[in-house]
């Protein structure tokens, strides 16, 4: 599966929707979030660095190199548009969080999957380690979500992932560092937190519902990378009404 980055920009278009995937994620995160933006509002769909490759690309890229990632998109989309809409899954819900306290002109906030704290459940795991076999079947929607949902092309030698240490501690940083800001976010944000998530704790609900004017909304039978499909429709309905209403 390919993993690019799409970009559409409108001429005079008022309003550019930024959409930002997770760690070790691909932009076909939102491939059904796409058909649903309006034709008149520009798209950036974004690759983040060291993604779309290979398991060493990862490694030499930063956490840094994703926030100017975000930043540089942000200033150019803003140069020829009055607003942005930022969509965000997990690590992207962190950027985006950072731009929207430095940026007013970040309108609204789809987030999914916000990681402001984390618990690692053994499936987790077990699941990640089964993909690395390629010992995945069709049968199996919960597995096939998360391997789709993969943005790196995977080595079969262990030791070439060492590097990517270094990138989840960079993460925990960054959680860190939200953490501190998330009370100063002002922007019109909708957040979905999924009951089954097997990385990020049922208690970022409760955090993020006192710490943030956000609406919480929870998906009772999905997870961090699939969403059962009741669920994904509500979801893809309130993408919807997010999209479209003033």
């Amino acid at each position: 599966m390919e993993h690019k980055e799409y970009k559409r920009i409108v001429s005079e278009a008022e309003t550019a929707v930024l959409f930002i995937h997770g760690i070790a994620g691909t932009p076909n995160h939102f491939k059904d979030f796409l058909p649903l933006v309006p034709k008149e509002f520009s798209v950036y769909n974004l690759l983040l660095d060291g993604h779309g490759g290979k398991t060493e690309d990862f490694s030499r890229t930063s956490m840094k190199k994703w926030e100017k990632r975000v930043d540089f998109a942000v200033s150019e989309l803003l140069k020829n548009h009055k607003k942005i809409f930022i969509v965000a899954h997990s690590l992207g819900t962190l950027l985006a969080i950072e731009q929207a306290v430095k940026e007013r002109r970040i309108e609204k906030l789809f987030l999914l999957a916000v990681p402001i704290k984390l618990f690692v459940k053994p499936v987790a795991l077990f699941s990640a380690f089964r993909i690395y076999l390629g010992k995945v079947p069709e049968s199996d929607e919960k597995l096939v979500a998360m391997k789709n949902c993969c943005g790196i092309e995977l080595s079969k030698n262990p030791l070439k992932y060492l590097g990517w240490i270094p990138r989840f501690l960079e993460l925990f940083g960054k959680i860190g560092e939200t953490r501190k800001i998330i009370g100063s976010l002002k922007t019109d944000c909708v957040i979905f937190q999924s009951f089954g998530d097997e990385l990020v704790a049922k208690k970022s609900i409760k955090y993020l519902e006192e710490k943030t004017f956000a609406s919480i909304n929870v998906l009772e039978k999905s997870g961090h990378y699939y969403y059962e499909k009741k669920d994904f429709d509500y979801l893809l309905g309130e993408f919807k009404k997010f999209i479209c209403e003033k």
